[in-house]
């Protein structure tokens, strides 16, 4: 992490607190600090300079500071072109080595954590959130349009550690209307103190050269806090911009915000005039009339099931179909896709790209029948949650599950109660089951090859690699044994029912 000189000053300030500090504004520091040392290459160092000390005629100290404990060592370091903080308290030199590898290593910290929310595009209010749990400053993020995307405040601040979001936006506004550089201002990459503000200090945000929003925070009064924040702004501010190139947006939603998710919960346990409003704000939103929608089931139960989890999955899988929204149950974690969005305007096959998505991000996924009433949305719910809990048990390495799969096996488990098979199969089944065990034969494999072909004797004496006339006789067989009538419907919906118990044992 690259820290400025005056960032370095007042975080000694927070340990040791008489500490100056002079020519540190065009200051930048890299690595760990070092002893002094006359014949150390200390260009872009931290230098911990001894009492007395003093640097080599010839070293280039330009991008040097040091860190000095008496005055005769600060102003010969100065003399040698360093930038210098001086503290005046008596210290241990060894403290102060310590504490200085403590910065280093907490903010080297810190730039590893926002580096790692970026590249997995987090969003906007965990950048702020690590930011001032780490450094201790309030900071809020608004758009364009001055509406703020996100806030946060360390535990101290105020009564419960909340930005107020009404006081920032109006505030904001206001100090911008009133000031006479305000096009300056809407236009400049410095960071600057908000007029008649106090506290708050800005730097704007932009993206491809267009302003895209501004990043605040306020310091705490005087001229040591007033430079850190300087620092601060544009710390963050290089990854809020980074993340916003990566996501496009401050609009990538968490789950349960947005008018349409709003709608979509009140719809959850609603009747028919919820599901309608659903309907209207899905509309509002770019959604075709009559389109086809699935809902998806997600389960992702070998990590973290917290609310930071699902929020982060959330804004992963919303990113990968922008048409899609993320929300929750008593049942678990749900999302709503509109799979006819894939089909015009060159967007993303969704057959074809879920299962790639789903192993991406480590999840398990159950899909509904697509649905174009949003009436059927409880029903559509509890199918991808079927889906994904059959599919779980049957096919447990598999990424994706469809309730067309595995509906005729959840029926069968429903409808037979945990009954014995002999107490609910066709007797057929169970006739074949034993003569079979007694015999050393396949008749049951044999009948249930004809079932799943659809009764036909040609497609399953292929798949059985026998000849046709080998296979009408055993089900001759099989009819002289049980009786099975093979012209009767209801026989047959029996059978099929029967069988698919059997292969679940």
């Amino acid at each position: 992490m690259k820290l400025d000189g005056s960032a370095v000053q007042y975080l000694l300030a927070r340990e040791f607190g008489d500490v100056s500090g002079k020519g540190l504004s065009q200051v930048t520091m890299f690595d760990y600090p070092i002893l002094y040392d006359v014949s150390a290459d200390m260009g872009g160092h931290v230098v911990l300079v001894p009492s007395h000390e003093r640097p080599a005629q010839d070293a280039d100290m330009s991008s040097t500071l040091c860190v000095c404990v008496d005055e005769a060592s600060a102003a010969s370091s100065r003399e040698a072109g360093a930038a210098v903080v001086l503290i005046r308290d008596a210290v241990a030199f060894q403290h102060l080595y310590n504490c200085m590898q403590h910065i280093f290593v907490e903010n080297e910290r810190l730039d590893a954590q926002l580096r790692a929310l970026v590249d997995t595009h987090a969003g906007f209010q965990p950048l702020l959130d690590a930011c001032t749990q780490a450094l201790g400053y309030p900071c809020a993020l608004i758009d364009d349009q001055y509406r703020l995307v996100c806030a946060s405040a360390p535990e101290e601040f105020g009564e419960d550690g909340v930005v107020d979001a009404a006081a920032i936006e109006p505030g904001v506004v206001d100090l911008f209307m009133a000031a006479r550089e305000y096009r300056y201002m809407r236009t400049s990459r410095n960071v600057f103190a908000l007029p008649s503000s106090g506290g708050l200090m800005m730097k704007n945000v932009f993206s491809r050269g267009q302003l895209v929003g501004s990043l605040i925070i306020e310091h705490r009064g005087n001229a040591l806090s007033a430079r850190f924040v300087r620092f601060l702004l544009e710390y963050l501010g290089s990854y809020v911009e980074d993340a916003y190139g990566r996501i496009g947006s401050f609009g990538v939603s968490a789950i349960g915000a947005g008018h349409v998710k709003v709608a979509l919960q009140r719809a959850l346990g609603g009747g028919a005039s919820e599901c309608a409003a659903l309907e209207a704000a899905l509309r509002e939103s770019g959604h075709q009339r009559g389109c086809d929608y699935v809902v998806l089931g997600v389960e992702r139960s070998f990590t973290n099931e917290g609310i930071e989890e699902r929020d982060y999955l959330a804004r992963r899988l919303e990113l990968a179909w922008p048409y899609a929204y993320c929300f929750t149950n008593e049942n678990g974690f749900f999302m709503l896709v509109d799979v006819s969005e894939g089909t015009r305007g060159g967007g993303k096959d969704f057959s074809r790209e879920l299962p790639l998505v789903a192993r991406e991000n480590l999840v398990k996924v159950g899909v509904s029948r697509a649905f174009n009433d949003m009436r059927a949305l409880n029903a559509a719910i509890a199918q991808a949650r079927i889906a994904l809990e059959c599919g779980n048990g049957k096919d447990p390495t598999n990424w994706c599950y469809r309730f067309g799969d595995y509906a005729f096996t959840w029926i069968v488990a429903q409808a037979t109660g945990g009954l014995p098979p002999e107490f609910v199969c066709h007797p057929a089944v169970i006739c074949l089951l034993r003569y079979d065990e007694a015999h050393d034969a396949e008749l049951l494999h044999t009948l249930s090859t004809f079932v799943g072909c659809r009764y036909n004797a040609t497609a399953a004496a292929a798949e059985l690699f026998v000849a046709r006339s080998t296979l009408l006789h055993r089900l001759a067989r099989i009819e002289e044994l049980t009786g099975f009538d093979f012209e009767n419907p209801a026989d047959r919906a029996y059978l099929a029912f029967s069988l698919e118990m059997i292969a679940r044992l």
